[in-house]
């Protein structure tokens, strides 16, 4: 797959816009002048892979996202991060027990719905 640089730089947009950042903010974060990222983000200059792996880290995204886009599911730790992570903390307030029944319910429900998908899910 090629990696074209104009899809990088529009996906590092649509981060940085995502996570409600500026231009401004993003720069200093990354420590270089606004104008360095506004080459970056427009296109023009390709960013470094330490700036990219800033970047990721600033809007929460996986590098490889910035790279190839979204995967043929999704990237669902980015769609969810939200929901799944009130799961996980409220999966943390229960007890052991209680924490291995809803996994390996939440498991076999998956299971089952990979196993015997609707025409709709397709």
């Amino acid at each position: 797959m090629v990696i074209v640089k104009s899809q990088v730089a529009q996906r590092i947009r649509q981060a940085r816009e995502y996570r409600n950042f500026t231009q401004m903010e993003v720069a200093q974060r990354l420590e270089v002048a606004r104008q360095t990222y506004l080459d970056i983000e427009s296109g023009k200059t390709e960013p470094k892979i330490s700036s990219l792996v800033t970047i990721a880290e600033i809007t929460g995204r996986p590098l490889n996202w910035f790279l190839y886009g979204e995967s043929s599911r999704g990237d669902i730790a980015f769609t969810y991060r939200e929901e799944l992570g009130t799961l996980m903390a409220l999966i943390g307030q229960l007890p052991v027990s209680a924490r291995d029944l809803v996994v390996e319910q939440a498991l076999g429900m998956a299971e089952y719905l990979l196993a015997y998908p609707s025409s709709s899910d397709r």
